[in-house]
């Protein structure tokens, strides 16, 4: 039962940061894609008054959302998981 416990506490833990991973990559992504368009643009190819067009993939925050209520669920069954000690059970067992 405790290995239940902690293999939900570490199913939940992993989720959330797959989550917040797939968030850190886009950004990541979109930021380098930023940098080599600005890079190229300064090199030449167009005039001062033109600007060039940015196209940046979005961040696949419906993903993430998933990803993150996915990992919400292992939390309350952890906790429902409850352990007695056994001096308590034994405690119990008499009184019955």
């Amino acid at each position: 039962m405790l290995f239940l416990r902690f293999l939900l506490i570490a199913i939940g833990v992993g989720l959330f940061g797959s989550a917040s991973g797939v968030i850190a990559y886009d950004i990541y992504l979109a930021a380098q894609l930023r940098r080599l368009l600005g890079r190229k643009a300064q090199e030449g190819g167009s005039e001062a008054g033109e600007k060039a067009p940015r196209p940046l993939a979005p961040v696949r925050w419906k993903l993430a959302q998933r990803l993150a209520v996915l990992a919400v669920a292992p939390f309350p069954l952890r906790l429902s998981n409850v352990r007695i000690p056994w001096a308590a059970a034994r405690a119990r067992a008499r009184a019955n």
